[in-house]
């Protein structure tokens, strides 16, 4: 598709070979997760981080970017030059501009993207007001989880929030433990302990909190360079992310 709007039987092609596939597969939507969740999985991480107080002004790091699943939402949310993402497989971000964000909104916006592959939070030579990795670590042996939440602190100011999600012995479905795996695992999963994430949050100076923001299969977390800026206990009651009228997310 070429960003026009075109006809009822093309876009209804459209619809059927974006939700194809399973996790894992090449196409753009599958890469990154299940298909049939995509427009889901971009819309909770654009309400969490509008929930937590992001506004158009701030900046916004996208770590594993992807097809832009979340991006094409905060994309069009943020001022020009606040979008900022992190992706090795360039296809999935040109497929995103062709298929679901266009080439004029993209020049708009002008966000910026880094190819790396080892979690190279600094290229960009700047802090962020908030840090998103969703799914990421959910495909890290345990030492390269340490090592990338390690880089963290450095884009991080006293205001920051970095946002992330993984496997932890709260989610459904048997994976192996990250303790046990080593470097990149993908398509499949590895299992943290919650205890296991926020010690190595606080060795590398954050403090983590698993919040109770709904997700399929996953934890979330926040983590904040300053104790007082952890979320109280009425706070933490009104991130819920609450699903309704979808028998899919029960």
């Amino acid at each position: 598709m070429d960003g026009s709007a075109g006809t009822p039987g093309e876009l209804e092609q459209f619809v059927e070979k974006t939700k194809a596939g399973r996790p894992g597969e090449g196409n753009y939507r599958a890469y990154v997760g299940p298909p049939g969740q995509y427009d889901f999985m971009g819309a909770t991480q654009f309400r969490l981080a509008t929930t937590l107080g992001l506004r158009e002004d701030h900046s916004y790091l996208d770590i594993g970017c992807g097809s832009l699943r979340a991006g094409k939402l905060v994309l069009q949310y943020l001022l020009p030059g606040r979008y900022f993402g992190i992706e090795p497989n360039d296809w999935l971000i040109d497929e995103a501009v062709a298929s679901e964000i266009g080439a004029d909104l993209f020049r708009i916006k002008q966000p910026r993207f880094s190819q790396s592959a080892e979690f190279e939070v600094a290229s960009f030579g700047q802090k962020f007001d908030f840090i998103m990795a969703q799914s990421i670590f959910s495909h890290t042996g345990l030492e390269m989880f340490r090592d990338s939440i390690a880089k963290i602190p450095a884009v991080m100011h006293d205001q920051s929030q970095f946002l992330f999600t993984a496997v932890t012995e709260h989610d459904t479905g048997r994976m192996p433990r990250a303790s046990g795996a080593e470097g990149w695992v993908y398509p499949g999963c590895v299992r943290f302990r919650v205890r296991e994430v926020m010690r190595i949050c606080r060795e590398s100076g954050l403090f983590a909190q698993a919040l109770p923001w709904f997700h399929p299969r996953q934890t979330w977390f926040r983590a904040v360079t300053k104790r007082r800026f952890r979320l109280s206990e009425e706070q933490l009651a009104q991130v819920s992310g609450t699903v309704m009228f979808d028998p899919r997310f029960k």
